[in-house]
């Protein structure tokens, strides 16, 4: 068809009118992604501070579902990601709140926030090396934040590294000094040291501040006890008891401080109490059968001997007092061999004290606590050698002969289950 001169001349307008349809087009295109990322952006900023709300009434799973939704709006919200890892932490969730963690650090390598939750999240599942580093980059963003240090000195207190723990303890509270877990838990690393003059100093000063913390009593009690200053720790195991805490440890000193001003009596009451605190409490156990043998109660006495052996099998007093008991009633086959289990306890106990001298000069060694093991293990006591094996690895993860020694007594106690 022959286009008149008329749509001839008209083309030219339609065609710059198309062109210029798209140029719209693509213009309310590329503002509209913009209004639309500007509102999932908004959108997920909402959702967080629902999510806060929601955390702050303690309603972590329903906190974590706004915290996830903030996600999918802004994968790049470091907020998001380490507040979902902080429902999931104070849920006792580690595992799955590290994840968490991270990614809100690999999106903002100083978020302080994800860097102290991924280091708890860290100690709560046992990784000692990976959150003691953790504990040590959050200080390195705020090394005036009294906690950490806190949360660092009780990493170290549980692993037996207790000059270490001092050293975060008395930072944090220097910092914070009314701070009353990190001051109780001070005295308690300086009493572990054997140093219980300057833990009773710390007591003292915990209880200034907080003067009806019964259990800040009952360990200023211990730690008189080891200074023998027996009315000083009388009294304060009695404030403890006073206040509501009543502990087998307590009532046990109790026993031992009456004792020994010959009030007998008395001390087998204590004794008693102690062991309905605790039933598998052996030393109240032996002392009350030391207690017994002395109101001449002998038999009874052999049973209390007895059942402090049978629930400690190494308690080396328990076999020392029954075998005197027996040689005394002319029962000298039992009362020699009970000697000689006697001496081979006694034996253990000595080379135990010098290994655990050796390694607390050298916390870190790894081959000082090895040979901590072994002694178990020769004396056969498999689970404190175990223990000390698993504890030794969280440090030296990659020390092979304990890796063995573990996995040596993992196929036993296998072998045990199946027999």
């Amino acid at each position: 068809m022959t286009l008149s001169k008329k749509n001839r001349e008209q083309m030219p307008h339609r065609r710059f009118f198309y062109i210029g349809a798209a140029a719209l087009v693509i213009a309310l295109g590329t503002g509209g992604a913009y209004w639309y990322s500007q509102y999932r952006t908004n959108a997920a900023q909402k959702a967080v501070e629902q999510g806060d709300r929601l955390r702050a009434q303690n309603q972590m799973d329903e906190a974590a579902r706004y915290y996830q939704r903030a996600i999918e709006l802004n994968p790049d919200l470091a907020q998001a990601h380490s507040n979902l890892g902080v429902t999931q932490a104070a849920l006792e969730r580690f595992a799955e709140a590290v994840p968490h963690f991270e990614q809100a650090l690999t999106l903002a390598p100083d978020h302080f926030e994800a860097q102290i939750g991924l280091a708890v999240s860290l100690d709560g599942l046992g990784h000692f090396l990976a959150a003691e580093d953790s504990y040590k980059k959050a200080l390195a963003l705020r090394p005036d934040f009294g906690a950490i240090y806190y949360n660092l000195g009780y990493l170290y207190h549980q692993q037996g590294l207790y000059a270490e723990a001092a050293a975060q303890y008395e930072e944090a509270v220097r910092l914070i000094p009314t701070f009353l877990q990190a001051r109780a838990n001070l005295g308690r690393v300086y009493h572990l040291q054997h140093r219980p003059g300057e833990a009773i100093a710390e007591y003292q000063r915990a209880l200034a501040d907080h003067p009806d913390e019964g259990r800040v009593y009952a360990r200023l009690g211990e730690s008189y006890m080891a200074l023998s200053q027996y009315e000083e720790a009388r009294a304060a195991y009695r404030r403890a008891i006073d206040i509501g805490v009543e502990t087998a440890g307590a009532f046990y000193d109790l026993g031992v401080i009456s004792e020994q001003e010959g009030k007998l009596e008395a001390a087998r009451s204590y004794f008693h109490q102690a062991l309905l605190k605790n039933a598998a409490h052996a030393n109240s156990y032996h002392r009350l059968g030391a207690v017994t043998a002395k109101l001449g109660q002998e038999q009874q006495a052999a049973t209390y001997y007895l059942e402090a052996i049978k629930r400690d099998p190494g308690h080396a007093g328990a076999h020392y007092s029954l075998a005197q008991l027996y040689l005394k009633q002319g029962r000298s086959d039992e009362g020699q061999e009970l000697m000689q289990v006697f001496a081979k306890l006694k034996e253990y106990e000595g080379r135990l004290a010098s290994l655990k001298r050796a390694a607390s000069r050298s916390p870190r060694s790894p081959e000082a606590s090895y040979n901590v093991g072994l002694l178990h293990l020769e004396f056969g006591y498999v689970n404190k050698a175990a223990a000390v094996f698993e504890q030794l690895l969280k440090l030296h993860p990659e020390f092979s002969a304990a890796q063995e020694r573990l996995a040596e007594i993992e196929r036993v106690r296998a072998e045990h289950s199946a027999g």
